[in-house]
C-alpha cells in the first residue's frame, strides 16, 4: 500500500508461501486510504485499511496482507505495527516503526526485512486463528518492543507448528 519497496514485497511473499503452504499472489498496489488518516495523530488508522482491504478481496475464502510505510493506530494504542481481522481475512504491517531512523538511530536496512518478515509471518498467523506464543523465541510471540522482534526467531516454536498444522 502506498510506496513500498517491491523486491521487499516480492521476497516476503516467496518466502511466507512455504510458512503457510500456500501460493502467495501480489496485488496490484493501492493507494492508503485518506479517510484512514487522523490529522491530529499524523497516523493512519488501521481498522479502517483492513477495510479497503477486505474491499480487494476476490472472495472470501482469500486472504490479503497489506504492508505500507505509514505510522498506523488503533484508538486504544499509541501506535501499532501490524492488526489483523480474523473474520476479513485481512491484515496491515507498517514499516514506520520497523525502520531505526525512527529511533534516531542510523539507517539499517539489514535489520528492516527481518523485522517486517516476523511482523507479517505473526499477523497471517492470527489470520489463521493461531493466539499469541508465550514463547520469546516463536516468530508467534507477542513483541511489545523493538527488541522482542529482533531477539525472536524466524519460525514457528513445535506448541505453535502444530497448532498451525491443525488450523491451516
Amino acid at each position: 500500500m502506498g510506496e513500498v519497496d517491491f523486491m521487499m514485497v516480492n521476497k516476503l511473499a516467496s518466502d511466507m508461501g512455504p510458512v503457510f503452504n500456500r501460493s502467495i499472489d501480489i496485488l496490484k498496489g493501492m493507494k492508503m486510504p485518506q479517510e484512514a488518516h487522523n490529522v491530529i495523530r499524523n497516523q493512519y488508522y488501521a481498522t479502517v485499511i483492513l477495510s479497503k482491504l477486505e474491499r480487494a478481496k476476490a472472495n472470501n475464502r482469500e486472504q490479503v496482507i497489506g504492508i505500507c510505510e505509514e505510522d498506523l493506530y488503533l484508538p486504544e494504542e499509541n501506535y501499532v505495527l501490524g492488526h489483523a481481522d480474523i473474520l476479513a481475512g485481512t491484515a496491515v504491517v507498517s514499516l514506520f516503526q520497523i525502520r531505526q531512523e525512527f529511533y534516531g538511530l542510523p539507517e539499517d536496512d539489514s535489520k528492516i526485512y527481518p523485522r517486517l518478515y516476523k511482523e507479517a509471518i505473526h499477523q497471517v498467523a492470527h489470520l489463521f486463528n493461531l493466539s499469541e506464543c508465550r514463547n520469546p523465541r516463536c516468530i508467534n510471540y507477542f513483541s511489545q518492543v523493538m527488541l522482542d522482534i529482533d531477539s525472536k526467531g524466524e519460525k514457528f516454536c513445535d506448541i505453535c507448528r502444530r497448532k498451525l498444522t491443525t488450523l491451516v
